[in-house]
């Protein structure tokens, strides 16, 4: 009797008894058989009606039991609905045609959650698409029962899928740090499909969203977000400011290429580094450089004096700051420096935004790192629709079907 109660309680069945229960260390297999006499649900509209015959009987491969393959044999009913027609009645434990459990579906699902899909393919002796398969249903599942009502703050990145520059934007939310969507591309379109696919009443409850200042994520937060305060990330702000100071290494050791070439060899990141950072032996060679009146120079000093615009508390005192770094920047006759301080002014709206909402991207930059791990021990993918789905499935938080067996 005990066999039989874990049976009907892990397969979620009430309408269907267990005739027996054989096998060996091999295989053991579960036969079922209907409860005579009484009305069977209809797969297509879920009303109960009477038996017209039966099928062949059919098996499905579950869960296994102490590393032993289980298998659960029965002969489907079929129904003749009014509405529906003649169908096959609705079984607990299948998922369709698949000649998979439900069960064991949801299992190997939750696993693909910490595992690659081959390596849960072969732990669970089926192939790599019954694997995909079940992930798939699993986020579909998950996608349908998101609650899109809840206060969020955006962030929005792209990462490198392979080699080629071929990108996938992520967009995350901030507060509850999981992943939305993810799609190939980093183009306006797929951005605004995004946008319009969660719903125009939904957006509202969108209150901030972080990026960087790639024009086609302004462009569409702008259109599609008017409401929201748009940030631009710092990180990405200084990653720009480093790039110009950089060139201006280049360009300069360029110049002392003839006459000088050791003066400016490896100072690349002594000029890059925070100076609590530099090493002994870096910071006395800055400190020799400093006497000589460089170029990179003064681009370093422009540079540590940019970064004091976090440590302000209020937009206007930020504004005037801005302002006159703005004016020292552009007329130190340095170009790069100057390149930076018109990107800075052109975008100025949404640097200043974050004294309004003051959010970053660092928390998406960790985000990105677990889903290149979701890549790397999967050694990649090759198809974008893969990705994607992997990524939702592992980062998205997505909730997932109950059911009584639990593996991690």
């Amino acid at each position: 009797m005990l066999i039989e109660k874990i049976i009907k309680i892990t397969l979620g069945i009430k309408d269907h008894r267990v005739v027996n229960v054989t096998g060996d260390k091999n295989m053991i297999t579960i036969r079922l058989d209907l409860i005579r006499g009484r009305k069977r649900e209809c797969s297509g509209c879920g009303k109960r009606k009477r038996v017209r015959d039966r099928l062949t009987e059919r098996t499905w491969r579950h869960v296994p039991l102490w590393n032993i393959p289980v298998n659960i044999c029965y002969r489907p009913a079929r129904v003749k609905c009014d509405g529906c027609g003649i169908k096959v009645e609705t079984i607990p434990w299948s998922n369709g045609k698949s000649c998979l459990s439900y069960p064991l579906s949801l299992a190997m699902a939750k696993w693909a959650r910490v595992l690659s899909m081959n390596t849960v393919a072969d732990i669970f002796g089926v192939c790599w698409n019954s694997v995909y398969s079940a992930v798939k249903q699993v986020v579909h599942y998950g996608i349908a029962c998101r609650d899109k009502a809840e206060t969020m703050i955006l962030g929005i990145d792209e990462i490198s899928r392979k080699k080629g520059h071929i990108y996938h934007t992520q967009v995350y939310d901030l507060i509850h740090r999981k992943l939305l969507a993810s799609f190939e591309g980093r183009d306006a379109e797929r951005v605004r499909a995004f946008f319009v696919e969660w719903g125009a009443d939904n957006l509202k409850n969108i209150k901030g969203i972080c990026c960087d200042m790639w024009a086609p994520y302004s462009q569409v937060v702008k259109e599609m977000l008017p409401h929201a305060v748009m940030v631009f990330d710092k990180f990405h702000i200084i990653q720009h400011l480093l790039k110009a100071v950089d060139n201006v290494r280049k360009q300069e050791a360029a110049h002392f290429k003839e006459t000088n070439p050791e003066l400016l060899k490896k100072t690349r990141y002594i000029w890059l580094k925070n100076p609590w950072n530099l090493t002994d032996k870096q910071k006395q060679r800055l400190s020799y450089l400093e006497t000589l009146n460089l170029k990179i120079n003064r681009a370093y000093i422009l540079k540590e004096n940019f970064r004091d615009i976090w440590t302000y508390t209020n937009r206007a005192d930020a504004k005037k700051f801005l302002d006159h770094w703005f004016w020292l920047a552009t007329h130190s006759r340095i170009q790069p420096m100057r390149k930076f301080a018109w990107l800075i002014r052109n975008h100025e709206d949404g640097v200043l935004a974050y004294f309004d909402l003051p959010i970053d991207n660092g928390a998406v930059e960790a985000m990105n790192n677990n889903a290149k791990a979701v890549s790397h021990r999967a050694r990649g993918y090759r198809s974008s629709k893969t990705f994607s789905t992997l990524l939702l499935h592992c980062l998205g938080d997505l909730k997932i079907p109950y059911f009584v067996h639990k593996f991690s």
